[in-house]
């Protein structure tokens, strides 16, 4: 069994680690480099749920600088990523908004027999046929 601080070293460590991660996504999202976040995901997943974990089984009892340091530090990470991935996923929504508005717009069927302004028109073909019985 480990002391409280070897935990709490332990626990500086994992926190660590996980802040480094959630500011490398934030980087890549504010780069715009989306494809590169994907991977990521797994280790964020893996790296959150052994610091829930690891905050339950043994909490740290001191708060020692390195401690603070680190919350502090994962904290405005953990801000800054959800900020970062929020501002993404709204420009990303108005972004599909538009194209879906612009292509409902082009398919919109006329609303008159009129032609339509500014495109060329196509010629009008007709059968026509003539009694000439009279």
């Amino acid at each position: 069994m480990m002391t409280a601080a070897a935990d709490t070293v332990a626990l500086v460590a994992l926190a660590g680690e996980l802040a480094s991660l959630l500011e490398r996504e934030t980087a890549l999202v504010r780069a715009l480099k989306i494809a590169e976040i994907a991977p990521l995901q797994a280790e964020k997943t893996r790296l959150t749920q052994l610091f829930q974990k690891a905050m339950k089984q043994s909490p740290p009892t001191v708060a020692s600088k390195p401690w603070l340091a680190i919350g502090k530090r994962l904290a405005q990470a953990a801000i800054d990523n959800e900020r970062a991935l929020r501002v993404g996923r709204a420009a990303t929504e108005r972004l599909i908004a538009t194209v879906v508005t612009a292509v409902k717009r082009s398919r919109r069927p006329l609303a008159s027999y009129a032609p339509r302004h500014g495109l060329p028109r196509e010629p009008a073909l007709a059968g026509i046929s003539f009694d000439r019985r009279l």
